[in-house]
């Protein structure tokens, strides 16, 4: 059992002292309220809102940092088996995507005999370290026998590395698996610093990041660290080459520096780049079982295609796979030397029913033609045959494995063309949705976004209260501006801070939200109550309409303040984080947390208003009250703000035609297509070669015609 001590009881007289405070400031603007006054009835209001919600906030989170937590064996032990299951699930449904199941490209692996990167054969053990792609159970099993498990997956590009990754991950996973077992959880290394954080550190950040449910109160604090310290995770490092070659020695340096005897790892990288860090680091991975891939031959790549055509293919494919086998079609041969090149022929023309007349032809003796002529056809292919509601394979299927939306096949290779250009030219493969604005604004472009959208909601607000709500401009229009100036504050923390966790999800979580609702409710209730009718009996109205006033103020605001709170729970009942649910979940945090001020404070203040100087102020006032409050108090609530600078990013892009306005449904689709992967909480392009291809604006080819 581990016990986190670091918390401070300071923390709780301190807020003690921050909240009698903040009630000291709501008597003193009682006491200089005029009840002839409307304005000063509704500051004053205003005030003691501000100052209850802030003091509860404020003792809640003292009262979350004072107190001590606990993670026990058994937590770690559910912990360990709940990330088993989201792993699991999480990539077997990419398996399905990328075309894995149900019959894989039998690319044979084997050690390699490069002295250079394989460290003294005898320190690896006496397992064979042999398999076949669409076969992995004996691979997996060899690597259950090396004396430390570590295994490094090299080959040249498109030689399925990551593919490889998948599949012993599943496997790894499966029904077969030893509880004692570390769990293997796949990460891309481009977002580790070896310079700025050590390999538990990164190992801990990208678990929590990625599998948020760790984070339920049910695992205690902390579980996520535990998991790594306790070695019950087995990193799936995917990426090496695609570094900077800097970067990869320091990561080399970084392992060796960083694990002990008993932990293990796999790790992904083409051949040439691996030598070169293992050369400019000066030291071998040790211990560590590095194999390659055998390079398909031209009967391999036949055999395959055979199986994927119909008996009796018709004599142009026969033509084309006399080609491919005899070497005629130089290009075809070599196209098809890697399971990167067998996948493309098979998903541009064999799937979709293609003509493969062009194969025979000039095509067929370039690889690199073929091989831009294949990227280029890819887009509206998967379009034609992934129509939603389509399963990858072309049938009905789960409707998280199924495009949602229609695309022209010709705007979504523009927009994808604009964000691997986007990418390449700030050197990472990692597509993360609240880094955009970063990637796509400069600095200065940051500012100048923001400050219009303070100017604008300010200019607005200021002019409707001015003329709606019958405030003098010298009142309303600093007002409007102060309302305006929380929207500049969380665009920019929102254009460089990173998404919260933030849980939308419902199921089995029902019993307990009520649970909280119900306790909490009491006490807003009671506030409400006391508050309100405090500043009611200020501006002289009748006490028993002020206690009914803060009564419906305190259920106006309780529940929408736990359902908040809640939110940012985690449950162990999620699944694994993807880009597009923590960005739905983001968005409807955002949401909420202007909607529940914005409502509850417009409703106390319009009752308070109404009581005191009739209906028809109290409603003006509890419009722009809440109006004001939405905007201040609910974006100061909202403490990972990173959706509105993600708003405002992609309506800029939008507007200059580079991406479309619903960005995150056509890159939820585009994954579901197989153009997109995902990894945790980023997106990247399926493969480095797509994305380099979109990059450079090679020019489109004729798109491959159907047979007749």
């Amino acid at each position: 059992m581990r016990v986190n001590r670091r918390r401070s009881w300071i923390v709780l007289p301190a807020a003690a002292l921050c909240v009698a405070a903040l009630g000291a400031a709501v008597v003193v603007v009682f006491r200089a309220v005029s009840a002839t006054d409307s304005p000063n009835v509704a500051d004053a209001v205003a005030v003691a809102l501000a100052a209850v919600t802030s003091g509860v906030a404020l003792l809640g989170w003292a009262r979350n940092r004072a107190a001590p937590r606990v993670t026990l064996p058994d937590q770690v032990s559910a912990a360990k088996d709940t990330l088993t299951a989201l792993v699991r699930d999480a990539w077997r449904g990419e398996s399905m995507i990328r075309g894995l199941e149900p019959d894989p490209i039998p690319v044979v692996w084997q050690l390699t005999d490069d002295t250079g990167l394989l460290h003294h054969r005898h320190l690896i053990g006496e397992g064979r370290l042999e398999g076949v792609g669409n076969a992995v159970a004996e691979l997996a099993r060899d690597f259950l026998k090396l004396r430390r498990r570590r295994l490094v997956i090299t080959g040249g590009p498109g030689a399925g590395k990551t593919t490889l990754a998948i599949q012993l991950l599943l496997e790894l996973t499966g029904k077969e698996r030893d509880p004692s077992d570390p769990v293997p959880v796949l990460l891309s290394l481009s977002s580790w610093d070896p310079a700025a954080e050590d390999l538990r550190s990164w190992l801990t950040r990208s678990l929590e990041r990625g599998y948020e449910a760790l984070g339920s109160a049910e695992f205690g604090s902390g579980v996520a660290r535990e998991l790594v310290r306790g070695g019950h995770i087995l990193p799936v490092m995917d990426g090496l080459d695609e570094l900077p070659r800097p970067h990869r020695a320091a990561i080399v340096r970084a392992l060796n520096a960083s694990l002990d005897a008993a932990e293990s790892y796999i790790l992904t990288s083409r051949t040439e780049e691996l030598a070169e860090a293992v050369e400019d680091a000066k030291q071998p991975l040790p211990s560590a079982a590095v194999i390659a891939p055998a390079p398909l031959t031209p009967a391999d790549a036949e055999g395959y295609l055979r199986t994927c055509l119909p008996p009796e293919p018709g004599p142009v494919w026969e033509n084309v796979l006399e080609g491919l086998r005899t070497g005629e079609l130089g290009g075809l041969s070599q196209l098809t030397a890697t399971p990167l090149g067998v996948w493309l022929l098979r998903a541009v023309y064999i799937d979709p029913h293609a003509d493969p007349a062009p194969l025979a032809g000039l095509l067929g003796q370039d690889q690199e033609e073929l091989r831009g002529h294949l990227w280029d056809g890819l887009i509206p292919v998967l379009l034609a045959a992934r129509s939603p509601g389509a399963s990858p394979t072309g049938r009905t299927g789960p409707p998280e494995l199924t495009p949602r939306h229609g695309w022209d096949a010709g705007e979504t290779r523009r927009h994808l063309s604009y964000l691997a250009r986007l990418l390449s030219r700030n050197g990472t493969r990692d597509l993360a949705w609240w880094r955009l604005g970063e990637l796509v604004l400069g600095a200065d472009e940051r500012r100048r976004a923001a400050t219009t959208a303070c100017l604008v909601v300010g200019g607005i607000f200021g002019t409707v209260a001015t003329i709606a709500g019958e405030i003098h401009p010298l009142v309303a229009l600093p007002t409007g501006f102060a309302a305006g100036f929380g929207v500049l504050t969380a665009t920019l923390r929102g254009f460089t801070g990173t998404p919260g966790r933030v849980s939308v999800e419902f199921r089995g979580r029902v019993r307990d939200l009520a649970q909280q609702i119900t306790i909490v409710l009491l006490l807003r209730i009671l506030i409400g109550m006391v508050s309100v009718s405090g500043a009611a009996l200020v501006a002289k109205a009748e006490p028993g309409l002020a206690i009914k006033a803060g009564f419906w103020a305190g259920f106006a605001l309780g529940p929408g303040l736990v359902l908040i709170r809640w939110m940012q729970q985690p449950t162990p009942l999620t699944a694994a984080t993807t880009p597009y649910h923590a960005w739905r979940a983001s968005r409807a945090l955002a949401i909420l947390c202007g909607v529940v001020p914005g409502v509850g404070g417009g409703v106390v203040t319009g009752l308070v208003g109404g009581l005191a100087n009739g209906p028809w102020f109290g409603i003006k006032l509890g419009v722009l009250s809440g109006a004001f409050l939405a905007l201040e108090l609910g974006l100061t609530m909202l403490r990972h703000s990173v959706w509105p600078a993600y708003l405002i990013t992609v309506r800029h892009l939008a507007e200059q035609g580079k991406c479309p306005k619903d960005l995150m449904d056509f890159l939820d689709d585009a994954h579901r297509l197989g153009l997109l992967r995902v990894v945790g909480p980023v997106y990247q392009f399926r493969h480095a070669d797509l994305q380099d291809h979109l990059a450079a604006g090679t020019r489109l080819t004729a798109r491959p015609r159907q047979e007749a």
